[in-house]
Formats: C-alpha cells, sequence, structure tokens
C-alpha cells in the first residue's frame, strides 16, 4: 500500500505546475513541454509579485542566508581579515603571529565556511582554532552575541603623515590592469593620517541607491556622494553574467525575440536574477564603503580612479537628479 501510495503521489507532480526557475527536464506531459519552448519576452528578472508561494519563500530563505553571510563576510573584514576570490571561492585571511596564518573559506562545498590555520606551514588542528580570539568572537556574532564592531573613525593621537603608512602594504586590487587600495587598507591610512568619517545621507528608492559620505581633517573636509542606478548596474550584470557564460563554453543566449533582443537560458535568467536582487538589499552599504574610500582618498591628496571612471559616476549623478 505504501509503494501505490508514492507512486500516487509521483504522479500527481505534473498537475502542481509549479515555477521552474532552471531548464525543466524532458517529461511526458505535454503542458511542460510546451512551457519550455515559450518565447522570453524580456530579459529583465521576474518580478517579486509574479512568483508563486513557493518560489518566493524559497527566495527569500536564500537571500537571508546570503544576507547572513554577508554580514559574517563583513565582520571578519572588520576585524583584520584579508578578502581573496580566486577559483570560485572567497578566503579569508589574518596573520595573527610570526609564522601563523589563519583563515575561513567559503564555496560550494562549505557555503557557511571552513575555519583552517597554519603554524609555520603544518596545520593547525581544529580545537586550537576553535580556542584563538578571532574565532571565539566569529562564533558569538553568529550566535548574536555580539554586535558588528564599527569601522575605526577616531584619529590616532600622533598627526604626522609618515611616508610609509601611503605604501602599499596589501589590500589591493586589479581593475582596468592597474591596483587600487581595497576600502580597508585605504581606512588604515585614513586612520594614521587623523582622518574622520561621516555618513552625511544614505538614501535608497526603487530606482537608485545614493551615500554621501565626509572625510575630515582638522579644518578641511572633502564630501563624496555615490549613486548606484540600479537599471544601468541590472544591465551591466547581465552582460557580465553572459560573458562569463560564454567563457565557460554555456550558451546564455537561445535565440532573439521580435524585438531583437535575447532569449535568456533559464540557467543565464536565474543567475542574473540572483545576483541582481543580491545587489540590491547591499546597494546602500555599498555606496557608503565607495563613497567613505573616495572622500579619504581625496581628503589625503589620493585620487585613484581612472577618467573614464569619473566621466561614468558625472553621468549617473545626472541621470537620478533628472528622476528626483
Amino acid at each position: 500500500m505504501k509503494e501505490e501510495k508514492k507512486l500516487d503521489k509521483e504522479k500527481e507532480k505534473p498537475e502542481q505546475q509549479p515555477i521552474i526557475i532552471g531548464k525543466p527536464q524532458e517529461t511526458k506531459d505535454k503542458r511542460v513541454t510546451e512551457k519550455k519552448e515559450e518565447p522570453q519576452k524580456s530579459v529583465t528578472p521576474k518580478n517579486i509579485e509574479e512568483m508563486g508561494d513557493n518560489e518566493f519563500e524559497k527566495t527569500m530563505e536564500r537571500e537571508i542566508e546570503m544576507n547572513k553571510r554577508e554580514d559574517e563576510q563583513e565582520f571578519l573584514r572588520r576585524i583584520g581579515f584579508k578578502e581573496q576570490e580566486k577559483n570560485g571561492k572567497t578566503q579569508f585571511s589574518k596573520w595573527i603571529d610570526e609564522g601563523v596564518i589563519i583563515g575561513i573559506t567559503y564555496n560550494n562545498a562549505n557555503p557557511n565556511g571552513r575555519i583552517w590555520g597554519f603554524r609555520d606551514n603544518k596545520p593547525i588542528n581544529t580545537d586550537e582554532l576553535k580556542e584563538m580570539e578571532e574565532f571565539k568572537q566569529f562564533s558569538k556574532f553568529r550566535l548574536g552575541e555580539v554586535k558588528m564592531p564599527e569601522l575605526p573613525a577616531v584619529p590616532a593621537p600622533r598627526r604626522e603623515i609618515q611616508t610609509k603608512a601611503f605604501e602599499k602594504r596589501g589590500g589591493v586590487y586589479k581593475v582596468g590592469g592597474h591596483e587600487e587600495p581595497d576600502a580597508w587598507l585605504v581606512q588604515q591610512w585614513a586612520n594614521q593620517a587623523g582622518v574622520s568619517t561621516e555618513i552625511i545621507e544614505a538614501t535608497q528608492t526603487r530606482e537608485y541607491a545614493k551615500a554621501i559620505v565626509r572625510a575630515r581633517m582638522g579644518e578641511q573636509f572633502v564630501d563624496e556622494s555615490v549613486i548606484h542606478v540600479f537599471d544601468t548596474h541590472k544591465e551591466s550584470i547581465a552582460l557580465e553574467i553572459i560573458e562569463k557564460m560564454e567563457r565557460e563554453g554555456k550558451k546564455p543566449i537561445e535565440g532573439w525575440d521580435d524585438e531583437g533582443r535575447p532569449i535568456l537560458s533559464p540557467e543565464a535568467k536565474r543567475k542574473i536574477y540572483e545576483r541582481f536582487l543580491r545587489f540590491r538589499m547591499f546597494a546602500v552599504r555599498d555606496a557608503i564603503t565607495k563613497a567613505a574610500r573616495r572622500a579619504q582618498l581625496k581628503i589625503m591628496n589620493k585620487e585613484w580612479r581612472e577618467a573614464p571612471e569619473i566621466e561614468a559616476e558625472e553621468r549617473e549623478i545626472k541621470i537620478v537628479h533628472r528622476e528626483e
């Protein structure tokens, strides 16, 4: 009897017609086959209002997990871990003593992170790692026992700016064929230079996210703004994912509609949707971080942006001002 009930349930599944994000598997049910061949009219990710209840719940659960993971990774950055992405994994590492390095690696096999450590190139056992102060604090943060540490903004007592304080000491990334300091490294420079940072404005609407941050050194200050126009970033994300999938030998574009727009594969649509939704969730935080970094560099007379990047920023600002 149990076998018969199980078979009955399997037969009922096509009748439920769940919303399929990926490419549907081959089936004898004609309705599912016809749905697969139905032309896609837009490259824009599906609106939340168009989702079924199950898909919406799964999407929200996934985004909550992403949100938690992003908070955890931000915590690691703020307690001095360096971030590096390579071969589909995100790695955070920190030297805590001479010859001793510890870290956490996030990848598909370990979505919640795997701790590791080496002493003189020899692995440190897990029990010892768990007793280290950094991992104790990280565990407490996960449990909600400690709060996210504030970004350091208190000027150092010593006011002189030493030349070696501005030497590259890691914390840089490559963009456009040259290296730039990341936000963490710039913050360290700003601390040594006696720069304090203040958020003047942080706004998010359906169309954009905007942040204005002020960096102050003595009587002087510099304001910097960063604006993320969502429509612009949506197209940018779509193009980036399409190019990446093509490099991987995949076929993200299945054809073209009557208006000349690409018809994306289910996999491409899913990736674009997830990436864009995650970007919107953290758009204000990202804008604040970028604006703070730029303001700090300017007050210290260190502008790292290239002319095309500055021009693109000015165009986005003009677009937002026309909408307001």
